[in-house]
């Protein structure tokens, strides 16, 4: 088995710019639910609220991805959870809203 020696001091990325990255990414990650949540608000067509196979259908799809992607399959799934929970949430307040004007 071979073994790769630890990279060269040149190689290596500062502290700094590995945690302004990670920093960049979050930021990214922050503005692209923003705009997740805006549609979700501002969409004309509601979402279907309450329908449980269209939701056990994107959550097995989310799971799957996640773990083609290597990444906690069991976090994603209960981050997207929560995610599709708050866009229901938003379009029945929606609907509320609509319904009292």
């Amino acid at each position: 088995m071979m073994h790769e020696r630890p990279p060269r001091p040149e190689q290596c990325e500062s502290l700094e710019s590995l945690s302004s990255g990670v920093e960049a990414i979050d930021l990214q990650i922050l503005a692209l639910l923003s705009q997740r949540f805006g549609m979700s608000r501002d969409t004309a067509d509601p979402l279907v609220v309450g329908d449980e196979e269209e939701r056990k259908a994107q959550l097995s799809v989310i799971r799957r991805k996640a773990f083609e992607l290597g990444i906690p399959v069991g976090l994603v799934t209960d981050f997207w959870d929560r995610l599709l929970d708050a866009s229901e949430a938003m379009q029945a307040q929606r609907g509320n809203r609509a319904i009292n004007e």
